[in-house]
C-alpha cells in the first residue's frame, strides 16, 4: 500500500489512532525520573527532569480525551483492537501509564498520586488477569509471540517502581507482589517471544523497533528490586548487567529506525526502554560511582533524551501535515 494510502489526515487521527501511542506516556515519565536522579548524581537542574514529567502528563490527558472520543465514535474499532490476541497487550501501555504518572504528581499533589497508583494496580491486576485468561482458553498461533506480549504480565513491575517510594500501610506488600508475579512472567514470556525469534519467521519490518520492549523487563527488575531491598546486591547487579546485554542485541533498533520503516507509532517502542535502562544506570551509577558507569549513565541519557525529543516533534510534524502513520496491526501481521 502507497503512503498516500495510508497516510492519515488530521480530521481522521481520532478514527486511526492506536492505543499504542500511550507507549510515550511511559517513555516521557520514565525520563522524568531519570532526570531526577540524574540532578542528585550529576547535579543538573531539576527543571528538566518536571518538564518532561508535566509534558507526559499533559500528553496522557490529550491521548485520553482523543482515544475516549475514538471509543465513541468508532465502538467496534475498539471493540476489534481490545478482542486481538496481539493488539490487546498495547492497552497496558494506558495502564502503566497509571502507574508512572503519580511519580510525576508526588512532589506536587501525593494525595492524588497515591489515588491514581491505587487505581493503576488494580487496572493492572484485572488486566493481566484477563489476558492471561484469553491466552489460556483460545489456542495461540506460535507467530503471535510479539515482544508486545510482555507488557500486560510482566508489566506489573511498574508497581513498584512508584510504589516504593509511598507510605501509607501496606504499598510495600503491593509492591512486592506485583513484583513477584512480573519477575516470574519474566522468564515465562523471554521464552516464549525469543523461542518465536528463533524458529519463526522474522517480525515486519514495521515492528522491528518493537524488539526494544524486550530490554525494559530486566531495567524494571533493576529499579523495582533495589528499591525493595534498598540496596545493589549481587541480584540487582545481575538484572542490570543482563539489561545491557540485551540493549547491545537490540540496540541496533534505535539506530536503523530511520531505515527500517517511515516514522509510525511503533517507533515509540524505544523510548520506554530506553528511559528504564537510563534511570537504572543513574542508580547503578550511584553506588558505583566510576568513571566507566558514570560516563554510560550520561551516554544513555543523553541518548534518550535525543531520541524522544524527535520522536516527540516528528509526531507532532506527521499529524499537523496529515502524515501520521499508524502502527501496523494485527490483521497485517
Amino acid at each position: 500500500m502507497e503512503l498516500n494510502d495510508k497516510a492519515i489526515q488530521r480530521q481522521d487521527f481520532v478514527e486511526f489512532m492506536p492505543v499504542s501511542i500511550f507507549g510515550g506516556v511511559m517513555g516521557l515519565s520514565a525520563l522524568c525520573f531519570a532526570w531526577r536522579i540524574a540532578s542528585q548524581s550529576f547535579h543538573v537542574n531539576r527543571l528538566i527532569a518536571e518538564i518532561f514529567g508535566w509534558t507526559a502528563i499533559l500528553v496522557f490527558v490529550l491521548l485520553a480525551i482523543t482515544y475516549a472520543a475514538r471509543w465513541m465514535r468508532h465502538p467496534d474499532l475498539v471493540k476489534k483492537e481490545f478482542g486481538n490476541t496481539v493488539s490487546v497487550g498495547f492497552f497496558s501501555t494506558v495502564i502503566i501509564s497509571l502507574l508512572l504518572i503519580p511519580g510525576v504528581l508526588l512532589p506536587y499533589a501525593p494525595v492524588l498520586g497515591n489515588v491514581i497508583w491505587l487505581l493503576g494496580i488494580t487496572l493492572t491486576l484485572m488486566f493481566a488477569s484477563y489476558v492471561l485468561h484469553k491466552w489460556l482458553s483460545e489456542q495461540q498461533m506460535p507467530q503471535n509471540a510479539m515482544p508486545v506480549w510482555v507488557l500486560p504480565v510482566v508489566g506489573t513491575l511498574n508497581v513498584p517502581i512508584v510504589g516504593n517510594s509511598l507510605k501509607f500501610e501496606g504499598a510495600h506488600e503491593f509492591c512486592v507482589m506485583f513484583f513477584g508475579i512480573g519477575i516470574i512472567f519474566i522468564i515465562i514470556m523471554m521464552a516464549i517471544i525469543i523461542s518465536r525469534l528463533i524458529f519463526q519467521p522474522q517480525l515486519p519490518v514495521a515492528l522491528q523497533p518493537s524488539l526494544m520492549i524486550l530490554v525494559a523487563p530486566f531495567a524494571l527488575a533493576f529499579n523495582g528490586y533495589e528499591g525493595l531491598i534498598g540496596k545493589q546486591d549481587l541480584l540487582a547487579s545481575v538484572f542490570f548487567y543482563f539489561c545491557l546485554f540485551l540493549l547491545l542485541i537490540f540496540g541496533s533498533k534505535v539506530w536503523l529506525l530511520s531505515k527500517c520503516c517511515p516514522f509510525q507509532v511503533s517507533w515509540w517502542s524505544v523510548s520506554f526502554p530506553l528511559s528504564s535502562i537510563s534511570g537504572a544506570s543513574l542508580r547503578y551509577a550511584q553506588n558505583q560511582p566510576d568513571t566507566v558507569h558514570r560516563v554510560l549513565a550520561g551516554f544513555l541519557l543523553s541518548l534518550t533524551t535525543l531520541v524522544i525529543l524527535y520522536l516527540l516533534l516528528q509526531t507532532l510534524y506527521q499529524i499537523w501535515t496529515g502524515r501520521f502513520m499508524p502502527a501496523v496491526t494485527s490483521t497485517e501481521i
